[in-house]
């Protein structure tokens, strides 16, 4: 008796090859396989630029609708008075992704920008990247 190890398989291989492109056909669908970059523009720049949007003094409320009326998102921290700004979708289709807090004073009103990730290098006490002793 003769065995074909194909007809074992059934058509169990062709279910999964089926989900697995429905898979990626949705995701397609549904991201576009666009793909988050880091913003091109240094921090001064991103912060400018979302200032233009929301200048200094702009309420709250205002400064956070004006942002996403121009494809800017974040989120408050725990504390309400800091909004940092995530992402930007560009008019061409990109996603910028952000490094810039706004901060607001207890009125509510914006005051101030700085950058949402601190900067952190990791260094030994006594030593610097720039000068290496010779042995």
């Amino acid at each position: 008796m003769k065995s074909d190890q194909g007809n074992r398989r059934g058509p169990h291989w062709r279910l999964a090859l089926w989900f697995c492109l429905s898979c990626v056909v949705s995701l397609t669908a549904c991201t576009g396989f666009r793909s988050v970059v880091p913003a091109p523009l240094v921090f001064e720049e991103q912060s400018a630029k979302i200032l233009e949007i929301a200048p200094l003094g702009t309420p709250k409320e205002q400064a956070v609708r004006q942002l996403n009326e121009a494809g800017i998102s974040g989120d408050f921290s725990s504390s309400p008075s800091i909004y940092y700004c995530d992402l930007w979708q560009r008019e061409d289709g990109t996603q910028w992704h952000l490094n810039v807090a706004l901060l607001f004073k207890e009125d509510g009103t914006l005051y101030k920008t700085r950058p949402a990730q601190a900067d952190i290098s990791w260094e030994k006490e006594g030593e610097s990247t720039t000068t290496q002793s010779e042995p």
